[in-house]
């Protein structure tokens, strides 16, 4: 499992048990094949069912987790900045040249690739490479070569108002339709739920912070769920569908450990 991955299910059990008044145990280990993420508790010993799931698209899902583990920057000895030209990046032949690639700018005292002389690139194929996949530059951060995902050019108003329809395209993602099966099919538990995660690729831009209003129907395609829990990494609350009604919630107090 990626960092991005786990971090996700941490908070997912967190932020859901403590809502519901539950606790939440890890439930998928110990050999267990295609069980859900989390088992829930309540005091008067009924039991719930709790899958957590990334919304990514399938291009990026490994990349991403790859760079979560390295906190989302590579070593290097001055600062860099290196953006995504698309989704997808071979993580670890990107690594090893954009490495190269700072280290010859260094070298030569110059600001990106393309500042290299002819003759370097020449002998250099792989740093040729990085300016096909992505955009490396210095900046004036700390040492290291920041990551970070490509840039979206999108008209607000061409997307969508409707976040349950949103909620509804991510069905169609490849990986989707089995993280609710998984729960759907969850034995022996009064409630299921499914908290889901969207990275900002998957956000149309109106959706990429919180300050929007609560859906107003529930999204087709989640029959049989009790909750539909949904929280972005730049949400300040966090969203919830129970009984056909949206609403935000805010984050529990500091300090607070179930889940």
């Amino acid at each position: 499992m990626s960092e991005l991955a786990s971090r996700a299910e941490a908070i997912g059990a967190h932020l859901v048990a403590h809502a519901l008044g539950a606790t939440a145990s890890k439930f998928d280990a110990e050999g267990r094949q295609s069980a859900v993420d989390f088992l829930m508790e309540w005091p008067n010993g009924r039991h719930g069912a709790l899958e957590v799931t990334l919304v990514t698209q399938p291009e990026s899902a490994a990349w991403q987790g790859m760079a979560a583990r390295e906190g989302w920057q590579w070593p290097a000895l001055s600062g860099w900045e290196f953006r995504l030209a698309g989704p997808d990046m071979p993580y670890r032949r990107a690594r090893n040249a954009v490495l190269r690639a700072v280290a010859l700018c260094d070298q030569w005292g110059v600001d990106e690739p393309h500042g290299l002389p002819a003759d370097v690139l020449d002998r250099e194929p792989e740093v040729g490479w990085v300016n096909e996949v992505g955009e490396l530059r210095r900046s004036s951060l700390k040492p290291g070569v920041s990551l970070f995902s490509e840039v979206r050019a999108e008209f607000v108003e061409a997307s969508t108002c409707d976040f349950a329809t949103v909620v509804e395209g991510w069905l169609k993602l490849p990986h989707m339709p089995r993280h609710v099966e998984k729960v759907l099919s969850a034995a022996g538990v009064a409630e299921r739920h499914l908290f889901l995660v969207p990275v900002d690729e998957v956000l149309p831009a109106r959706f990429l912070t919180n300050d929007f209003a609560a859906p107003t129907r529930s999204p087709e395609g989640f029959s049989g769920l009790d909750g539909i829990w949904i929280w972005s990494n730049y949400w300040h609350q966090f969203l919830v569908c129970r009984g056909g009604s949206w609403q935000w919630l805010d984050f529990p107090p500091k300090g607070d450990r179930r889940g």
